[in-house]
């Protein structure tokens, strides 16, 4: 992204260090009807201010992530033409 500016050189916030992703995850869980659930879990922080704002749409850029990731993920695992990667 770049910021288009009349200034010569700023450096705002969004820009640089909004929200940093620390550690991601994928579990997989035996659910009692035999299928499987995929969890997806990201731990992140970012720096800009007011936080409890700023939360509230980076909470919401990593569900959109997971839930774009999760479904495609699925579409794979249910489609008849994928090979089934692990020999029975």
């Amino acid at each position: 992204m770049e910021e288009w500016t009349p200034y010569r050189q700023i450096h705002p916030p969004h820009l640089n260090g909004f929200m940093a992703s620390k550690q991601g995850q994928l579990l997989l869980k035996t659910l009692p009807n035999g299928h499987t659930l995929l969890e997806g879990t990201t731990w992140y922080h970012h720096t800009l201010w007011p936080a409890n704002y700023w939360t509230l749409w980076s909470n919401r850029i990593i569900h959109t992530i997971h839930h774009r990731v999760l479904d495609h993920i699925k579409t794979l695992a249910e489609s008849e033409s994928h090979p089934d990667p692990l020999p029975r």
